[in-house]
């Protein structure tokens, strides 16, 4: 079995790829958060519109609110590049479901791919200041003699 080994310089340029690497799956989990938190609250807003028929107040986005009356049992989603199709409400709660489950799959793969990014990363963060350490020392050696 050979045996590499990398100079201090491709260790640096290594831990540089790694912790762009790191903040790239940082930036997606928070994407994934995101998205979480919008299919848990439409989720959240189907249930409660199944089972209470009234007014609410619908977002339009931008900080800017409608009040609406909700009176139907059915949902209109979009359906590929330009289309929307109709279905009931509860067929619409499965699907979010199944979408919100995919997407915490998604987001705890990611944590532990960012964990395993993250030990990586120490790891040579801990060998580039043993190298360090080490210049240190052969150079107060070679400076006192």
């Amino acid at each position: 079995m050979t045996e590499h080994q990398l100079t201090e310089q491709q260790l640096i340029q290594l831990a540089q790829q790694e912790e762009q690497g790191l903040m790239n799956k940082r930036q997606t989990l928070i994407k994934i958060t995101e998205a979480l938190k919008e299919t848990s609250g439409a989720i959240e807003a189907l249930k409660e519109i199944k089972t209470q028929k009234g007014n609410y107040l619908v977002n339009l986005g931008a900080g800017i609110y409608i009040e609406s009356e909700i009176n139907t049992k059915k949902c209109t989603k979009n359906y590929g590049e330009n289309g929307y199709i109709e279905e009931p409400i509860e067929k619409t709660i499965e699907m979010l479901e199944k979408r919100k489950e995919a997407i915490e799959k998604q987001g705890n793969k990611l944590n532990k791919e960012i964990i395993q990014t993250e030990q990586k990363l120490t790891q040579m963060i801990s060998i580039l200041k043993q190298i360090e350490h080490e210049k240190r020392k052969n150079f107060s050696k070679a400076t006192k003699q």
